[in-house]
């Protein structure tokens, strides 16, 4: 557990720096919503599709990893899913219970994979990437229209729609099609322009989701938050854990699997509730609980899962 807490501290002090320095307005409170679409719509992408394009996939792992994951997500899915049933007066706060157990910061774990898993591993994490969240965000996105205070009509078709846009997706998509095409050997000079670009998405990712961060929703509803934190801390990671032993999964690529389970709630998921009619207090509080924590469990989950 020393080494894991070791590896991924520094990642959480980046993130505490952009807590103070949202805190203390070095940078204006208007220019963050900026700094957040630079980075959604370039930054990310490009780290993504460097990563992804110049990874080498031959390994007998990819297939049953990326099953895994699908695998693990969709029960993690069927555990929010079942939350309705002890929230079924609170149709907002369950939609927000639901992306808690779901949504991850991928970013948390591309920031700390090198020095965790190696590059291989984060090789497979940026892989998995693309088809992780198009999946989180289409279930997300049809349990907030079902189920959250909004006039929409649940329909696969827009939540697909709404999938297909996603920045992050395409990144990884576009950098699988060129890693499997051979197309990544005709780019020249734009794929070092690319990596150079990616580099700079970590900091400004963890940066970011310490300026997300709000104590204000903590403390006022300690039950749901509990749930919530529960959810994605302790269960989405131990339901992927059972995937890994069921599928044989080998125990570097089990490990990553898990690691990506355990990461925290997604800043995302807050902007989701407040622009669909979910709970987006509770949302906040569940991401700056299941952050704070998961300095604690991360190391925990990497020490029980991670081969010496």
């Amino acid at each position: 557990m020393d080494v894991a807490f070791t590896a991924i501290l520094p990642v959480f002090l980046v993130i505490a720096i952009g807590f103070i320095v949202r805190r203390l307005s070095v940078v204006p409170d208007s220019s963050w919503a900026a700094v957040n679409s630079f980075g959604y719509w370039i930054l990310y992408p490009a780290f993504l599709f460097s990563t992804v394009a110049s990874a080498d996939f031959s390994g007998p792992d990819t297939i049953p990893f990326l099953t895994c994951l699908a695998v693990g997500f969709a029960l993690a899915g069927l555990w929010g899913l079942s939350l309705r049933l002890w929230f079924a007066s609170d149709g907002p706060a369950f939609t927000s219970l639901f992306q808690a157990s779901v949504r991850w910061n991928g970013f948390i774990i591309l920031a700390a994979a090198p020095a965790l898993y190696g590059p291989k591993g984060l090789a497979l994490i940026a892989l998995g990437f693309g088809p992780v969240v198009a999946f989180v965000n289409l279930m997300s996105v049809l349990v907030m229209a079902r189920w959250a205070n909004n006039e929409i009509a649940p329909n696969l078709a827009g939540a697909l729609r709404e999938v297909t846009r996603n920045p992050l997706v395409l990144g990884s998509l576009a950098g699988l099609i060129a890693n499997l095409s051979g197309l990544i050997d005709w780019l020249g000079p734009l794929e070092p322009a690319l990596a150079l670009l990616g580099r700079a998405a970590m900091p400004i990712a963890l940066i970011s989701v310490g300026a997300a961060l709000s104590f204000e929703g903590l403390g006022k509803v300690p039950l749901r938050l509990g749930v919530g934190v529960a959810s994605k801390l302790v269960m989405a990671p131990f339901l992927m854990l059972a995937v890994t032993h069921v599928l044989g999964l080998p125990p570097l690529p089990s490990a990553v699997a898990i690691g990506v389970a355990s990461m925290p709630s997604a800043p995302a998921a807050y902007v989701l509730a407040r622009e669909l009619g979910g709970d987006a207090p509770l949302m906040a509080g569940l991401v700056t609980a299941s952050t704070l924590l998961a300095l604690i469990t991360i190391p925990l989950w990497h020490s029980l899962t991670m081969p010496a």
